[in-house]
């Protein structure tokens, strides 16, 4: 007779690991890729020759680059950042619109109190909010006999008082041996 096995169930952590792998596999390499194919890199150069054809669209200055698009803003470009006194003038000139990002710093305090205080604060909190559980669980708490701990199976006997009759060991092989 053959047995039947049932298919074996897979944990629910093992479909949470491949839909993990998913993305991570999406945001890695399939984005940027994406996103690289449609900024295409250029030399300052190409970017200032735009600039005096004056087809030139939306600049973006960022600290390390600057993003900016054609006059049609069909095509999106970027390039490095030089020390050039004169870009704002000759983009002003050839009637592109044009910004900067803005950099807000934080104060230090708050810095030091998000970064490292509430990590701390948290962390031990939790800490003693297990540290609770567990020992009011072990010294007898109000659900100290959860999962068994705590029971025991031992039973007591108590000797009897009456004493041993006949009747107590009739049948008995080895009655001699219980009546002494």
């Amino acid at each position: 007779m053959q047995e039947v096995k049932k298919p074996d169930k897979k944990p629910w952590v093992f479909y949470y690991i491949i839909a993990l792998a998913v993305v991570i596999f999406l945001n890695f390499l399939i984005i940027p890729i994406m996103e690289s194919r449609q900024i295409e890199e250029v030399d300052y150069g190409t970017f200032l020759d735009m600039i005096n054809e004056k087809n030139i669209g939306l600049v973006n200055i960022e600290d390390n680059q600057i993003v900016f698009t054609d006059e049609s803003e069909e095509n999106i470009y970027k390039t490095g950042v030089l020390n050039d006194a004169d870009l704002v003038n000759r983009l002003y000139e050839a009637g592109a619109t044009f910004s900067s990002e803005i950099v807000e710093e934080t104060s230090p305090f708050v810095s030091i109190l998000l970064g490292w205080v509430l990590p701390i604060v948290i962390f031990v909190a939790v800490g003693q909010l297990m540290f609770r559980r567990m020992s009011s669980k072990l010294t007898g708490g109000e659900n100290a006999m959860q999962f068994g701990m705590g029971k025991s199976n031992a039973k007591v006997y108590v000797k009897s008082t009456g004493g041993v009759s006949f009747d107590d060991v009739a049948g008995e092989d080895e009655a001699k041996e219980v009546l002494s």
